[in-house]
């Protein structure tokens, strides 16, 4: 194991200017979700699966929404084969305001690859390419199968991504890693919040804003439902693993000129739910709420459910948390930890599916969604060394 160490340090080293063009080649193309485009950056990978003669396949569920797979190793499934899937998501947030530079037109500075993509999740594709090729040169020893997925629609929930790649397609491993959680490959995610997202609705009585007792103000009645949730006690407070769970208001809209009582008012709430809460038991709490509010002020209330991802957990002790764990040391010489995401990854759509999954990969914790985002081309390269051999250690 020790050679074999060696000789993917050394290889991966090697192919450093290899993941920096790759890297920046994606970045290069304007995947922004919404409208997404994900086929300008599969384009890229599929030149590259064919450069290297790495088998793969093309799944589109809407146009320009696309998704590929390569395939390295042997692909008849059986219990004595196991397969590791790898996937990145192709498609990235909108750019925003506050680039120094084009957020489309990636460049290297200080040790580090700028652009909208770079570490949120471009070039962890990058670093995961190299992996690729080196499988590819080195197939014949696999008796596993691994797969290389770049997938769209992560930003938005995965309808057009890893979901339709699970539900419709019939893709399926029996491990997968995700390298879309950051922190620098010293934590390991293992389990994940549940995320749900409500929209509220409160509706009233439009009049004269100069005789609003002729109305009813659906915004105050809003208010008022507000400032009652804002102090909910989650059934379950406490995770080891994890942060508290939280409430956020994400938007609030109603009305439309000063003199007039406004007869709508929406709200977008999003909740975060720890391992053991039920999304059933909070949206009753909710509407009990809301029941208190309607007798208290006339008020007439809505509740749609925009998002339900359930809280996912899988155990610390699996088998691929411990070969993460040794291969990581072995090129750091430190231990990542088992720890809790507040955030949503598509583990949480591969473990539904009986997949066990973990996220763990390169980049800082900041960067991702922020302007000028950056990361470190050695933590690509690391990253690639320690992927190499987690799967030749798990497929061989």
């Amino acid at each position: 194991m020790t050679n074999m160490v060696k000789d993917i340090e050394k290889y991966m080293q090697n192919e450093a200017n290899e993941i920096i063009n790759f890297a920046c080649k994606l970045i290069n193309t304007k995947t922004e979700n919404p409208p997404g485009n994900e086929i300008l950056a599969v384009s890229v990978v599929e030149k590259y699966f064919k450069r290297l003669k790495i088998p793969y396949e093309i799944f589109e569920k809407t146009k320009s929404r696309t998704n590929i797979i390569g395939y390295i190793g042997e692909r008849e499934r059986s219990r004595e084969r196991p397969s590791l899937l790898a996937a990145c998501h192709l498609d990235v947030v909108p750019a925003g305001d506050g680039w120094q530079s084009d957020p489309f037109c990636a460049h290297v500075k200080n040790g580090r690859i700028f652009g909208r993509g770079s570490s949120d999740n471009k070039g962890q594709m990058a670093s995961m390419m190299a992996v690729a090729k080196y499988l590819k040169e080195n197939e014949s020893g696999l008796k596993g199968l691994f797969l290389l997925a770049g997938v769209a629609d992560e930003e938005r929930g995965s309808a057009l991504g890893m979901e339709y790649l699970l539900d419709e397609c019939g893709i399926h491993a029996d491990y997968a890693i995700i390298p879309d959680v950051a922190n620098n490959m010293q934590m390991i995610d293992v389990t994940e919040k549940g995320a749900l997202f409500l929209e509220i609705t409160s509706f009233g009585k439009q009049a004269h804003g100069s005789t609003p007792e002729r109305g009813i103000n659906a915004v105050w009645n809003m208010i008022a439902f507000l400032n009652q949730i804002r102090h909910y006690k989650f059934r379950h407070a406490f995770h080891p693993l994890h942060s508290p769970p939280t409430m956020n208001l994400g938007s609030i809209h109603g009305g439309t000129v000063a003199n007039t009582v406004p007869a709508i008012c929406k709200a977008q709430i999003d909740l975060r739910y720890l391992p053991g809460d039920s999304p059933t038991d909070i949206i009753n709490d909710i509407r009990s709420i809301m029941k208190e509010v309607e007798d208290q002020h006339s008020a007439r209330f809505e509740l749609k459910i925009t998002s339900d991802q359930p809280s996912t957990n899988i155990p610390v002790d699996n088998p691929l948390v411990e070969i993460i764990t040794k291969h990581t040391e072995a090129i750091l010489g430190t231990k990542p930890k088992p720890m809790g995401q507040s955030g949503s990854t598509v583990t949480k759509q591969l473990i539904q599916k009986g997949i066990t999954a973990v996220g763990f990969g390169p980049g800082d914790h900041d960067e991702a969604h922020a302007a000028n985002e950056s990361i470190s081309i050695q933590e690509l390269i690391d990253f690639a060394k320690i992927m190499a051999l987690i799967s030749w250690d798990m497929l061989t």
